[in-house]
């Protein structure tokens, strides 16, 4: 796989293309490798330990309820061994025994997000996602923003080789752009997880920065044409009038003058409407909210015209922050842009000034160590109640799931010691119940 360059310290054009292959095909190799035997991701089973832990019941309870024969009973190897449940099986038992809020009204959009890489925006709101679906029997749809697809990766997609740009949210776009309307309705896809859905990304999600303020310019270009155009119909109507009474053949002047009507027919009213390009995803999402409980948006790493759909599109925000130095500096930055965006419809005199159910900052690879303890010190003495009272651990496990394509809650006992893993598992289930319950209180 070594590269021949031209000649030393110079790289062509066609270097490029020769090492956009050869890494295509490497991140292909990997992942055909990560999920063999199979070819896609499978679920893991749920133990019926972990299985009483969702459910929040006792053995004795546990036993009680698989007596009944009401509820699935899981695969059991042997008599006396442990019993293993499906996704779909366990998420039966949530539903009967936790008996979570039901949804009134439409779901939900959080975006997950924070202008700077390397704070586990996309693991957490895959997490997030997954813990959903799992403890909460939520219907979840995962929306894949950033062009780089590694929210679209951990689901065990290759998002460079198997998605077109029509499976991502490019058509929504691209109806944007020519004023048509679009059913979104068509984009999701059912994953390897029940009752979570996805909306994958490609590199063409690039496109949609140029085509997103495309729109908006081209209207406003059309309604300065439209009002010039109107403008000169009316002064040619005038200089008419002025020689209708002259020597000219009335039938020709009366001629003119229904030329100039049709004329001005084909050209309709300048729109005085606005065309909000920041909207775009807003108005799209309203036709899954009644399908979806939640839909989580996993945003680029940058401030494009993506991310800011992402936020004006959302109901809540969370924002992950690693404790460093960097990462914190960074936020200052974040709040400015985030509030810049915010204003800015304030200034424009819109009716509905964007609001939010909440923004939670989430503090994530947490260590013991004495720096990240002081930075998170820090943020919570500046943000006070918006900082979740949880902490995502880092931990060895966590990196090396992420390796594999995929999360905590992707792992089962043949991963790790049981006991490992569960200390791993319960930041992220208080970060996805507390999410879940702040949401479903207005339920």
């Amino acid at each position: 796989m070594d590269i021949k360059l031209p000649s030393p310290g110079k790289t062509s054009a066609e270097d490029l293309k020769r090492l956009a292959g050869l890494s295509a095909r490497m991140l292909q190799k990997i992942r055909d490798e990560m999920l063999e035997p199979f070819p896609r991701k499978e679920a893991p089973l749920i133990s019926s330990t972990r299985l009483q832990e969702l459910c929040a019941i006792d053995r004795l309870r546990f036993s009680r309820v698989l007596k009944k024969g009401e509820l699935p009973q899981g695969l059991q190897p042997r008599p006396g061994g442990m019993r293993h449940f499906t996704l779909e099986e366990a998420m039966q038992w949530v539903r009967a025994e936790l008996k979570p809020k039901q949804r009134k009204g439409k779901g939900k959009v959080i975006a997950v997000a924070n202008f700077k890489g390397g704070v586990t925006k996309t693991t957490m709101s895959t997490l997030l996602g997954q813990g959903l679906a799992l403890r909460r029997g939520r219907r979840v749809c995962h929306i894949d923003l950033d062009p780089q697809g590694s929210a679209t990766t951990l689901y065990g997609i290759n998002p460079h080789a198997e998605i077109s740009a029509g499976q991502t949210i490019m058509p929504l776009i691209e109806a944007f752009s020519m004023g048509k309307p679009f059913n979104m309705k068509e984009l999701p896809l059912e994953t390897y997880w029940p009752n979570l859905d996805l909306i994958p990304s490609s590199t063409e999600l690039f496109n949609a920065e140029f085509m997103l303020p495309a729109r908006a310019v081209r209207d406003a270009d059309m309604g300065k044409l439209q009002r010039e155009v109107r403008a000169e119909i009316a002064a040619l109507r005038q200089q008419l009038a002025m020689v209708s009474g002259g020597p000219i053949n009335p039938e020709y002047t009366q001629a003119v003058a229904n030329g100039l009507s049709k004329i001005q027919d084909m050209v309709p009213e300048a729109n005085k409407a606005q065309t909000h390009f920041e909207k775009v995803l807003s108005d799209g999402l309203e036709q899954l909210k009644d399908d979806y409980d939640y839909i989580i948006l996993d945003t680029a790493p940058t401030l494009s015209y993506l991310t800011i759909n992402a936020i004006f599109a959302s109901d809540g925000v969370v924002v992950p922050v690693v404790p460093d130095v960097l990462s914190f500096a960074s936020m200052v930055q974040f709040w400015q842009l985030f509030s810049d965006l915010v204003t800015g419809m304030e200034s424009r005199g819109e009716e509905h000034v964007k609001e939010f159910d909440f923004l939670e900052i989430l503090v994530t690879r947490m260590s013991q160590k004495d720096a990240p303890r002081l930075v998170s010190t820090w943020i919570r003495e500046v943000y006070g109640s918006r900082v979740m009272p949880i902490e995502i651990p880092e931990t060895e496990l966590a990196r090396n799931s992420n390796m594999r394509f995929s999360t905590v809650y992707d792992l089962g006992g043949s991963d790790t010691s049981a006991e490992t893993l569960r200390r791993i598992r319960i930041p992220c289930d208080s970060m996805v119940d507390y999410i879940d319950d702040k949401v479903s209180a207005d339920w």
